[in-house]
C-alpha cells in the first residue's frame, strides 16, 4: 500500500512538473510596463492603407540595446524595441498628416538562446492592442519575413540619425 501512494504521488509530481514546464513555455509575450520610458530612436509614417503596417511609427529602444544601435553592433540578449502605431489622419486640405488614434504596437526582444527564436534570428516578435492585449500573429510569416531583409542590421531596420 505505502509503495503505491510513493508510486501515484511520484507520477502526480511528475505531471505537475510537466504540466507548469509546458504553461510556461506557451507563455504570452507581455508588454513591458517601463516601455514609456525606452528612448525613442526614430519615426517614419506609411500612407499606404494597402500595407498591414500602415500608419505613423515611432520606435523606442530599452537601455540594453542602445550601445549597440549607437554603435550598429549585433544587439545583446534582453534589447527590447516597441513600435507604437497610430492612424494617419490627413487635414481637409490633405496637406498635413497627423496622428490619429494608437492602431497597435509592434514587439520586439533579443534572446537568441529562446528555442522560438532559432527561425527569427534570435528576436521574439508580438504585437499588441492599445490597451496592451497580445494580438495573435506568426512571428516567422507576419514580422521576420520582412526583417529578414535587414540581417547584416541584427533585423533591425532602424539606425540612428548621423
Amino acid at each position: 500500500m505505502k509503495r503505491v501512494l510513493v508510486v501515484s504521488m511520484s507520477i502526480l509530481l511528475i505531471g505537475v512538473i510537466v504540466a507548469i514546464g509546458w504553461a510556461q513555455a506557451k507563455k504570452a509575450v507581455t508588454l513591458p510596463k517601463d516601455w514609456r520610458t525606452y528612448k525613442h530612436i526614430g519615426s517614419l509614417i506609411i500612407t499606404d492603407k494597402a500595407n498591414a503596417l500602415f500608419g505613423i511609427h515611432h520606435f523606442y529602444m530599452n537601455k540594453t540595446g542602445l550601445d549597440a544601435f549607437n554603435k550598429g553592433m549585433p544587439y545583446p540578449d534582453g534589447t527590447i524595441i516597441v513600435d507604437t502605431v497610430y492612424d494617419v489622419v490627413a487635414s481637409p486640405d490633405g496637406k498635413m498628416l497627423n496622428e490619429g488614434k494608437m492602431l497597435f504596437m509592434p514587439y520586439m526582444k533579443k534572446n537568441a538562446k529562446a528555442a522560438e527564436t532559432k527561425e527569427t534570428g534570435g528576436w521574439i516578435f508580438a504585437a499588441f492592442a492599445p490597451e496592451g492585449k497580445q494580438i495573435e500573429k506568426d512571428p516567422k510569416k507576419d514580422c521576420f519575413e520582412c526583417h529578414a531583409a535587414v540581417k547584416d542590421s541584427d533585423y533591425v531596420f532602424s539606425k540612428p540619425l548621423k
